[in-house]
């Protein structure tokens, strides 16, 4: 463990997204599967929910969660629906702070977050790794630190909070 953390070091901070990254992120392809968040406090307490998700690059995204209430985010290149049983919200993106970094990473352009944080990877064995940092001071107030790993249909991403709570989506791409 310790050898591989200081390979991970010397190979220095990402500048650009590795392919089997990339491959991923720039798919034109329809992705679907399902998903487990699961939120841990510090005191240990876990709230776990389970839905699916949908992607279809350049039209809309759907994230929907079935256990253990409904509520479901579906998103368009114009707006966005959040329902759940007691409300409707829609809003247009643009609307949305910070919205033009995202819609820079939805055309390819990942920049931005590598101007955010410090991020390490690493390939071993079809799997991938990355440990992200925020070097921007107001990123740094509210999150601690990102990971990712596993392989490209069936991988896991983890937000750790500067209060210790943690954040972990499982997602696993239909058919795998």
């Amino acid at each position: 463990m310790f050898l591989g953390c200081a390979i991970l070091l010397m190979t220095g901070f990402l500048s650009e997204v590795p392919p089997m990254v990339a491959e991923r992120l720039n798919s034109t392809n329809e992705t679907q599967g399902t998903f487990v968040q699961t939120k841990t406090m510090p005191d240990g307490r876990r709230f776990t929910s389970k839905g699916t998700y949908r992607i279809r690059p350049g039209k809309d995204f759907e994230w929907a969660v079935h256990d253990p209430f409904e509520t479901c985010f579906y998103s368009t290149q114009e707006k966005y629906v959040y329902t759940n049983e007691d409300e409707r919200v829609e809003r247009a993106l643009k609307d949305l702070p910070n919205f033009a970094r995202l819609s820079e990473a939805a055309t390819g352009d990942y920049q931005g977050f590598f101007a955010a944080f410090d991020a390490l990877y690493k390939e071993e064995d079809g799997k991938f790794f990355v440990k992200a940092k925020p070097k921007v001071k107001e990123l740094k107030r509210f999150l601690s630190q990102v990971d990712a790993e596993g392989e490209p249909q069936d991988w896991e991403l983890t937000a750790t909070f500067p209060d210790g709570t943690t954040f972990k989506i499982e997602l696993k791409e239909d058919g795998q």
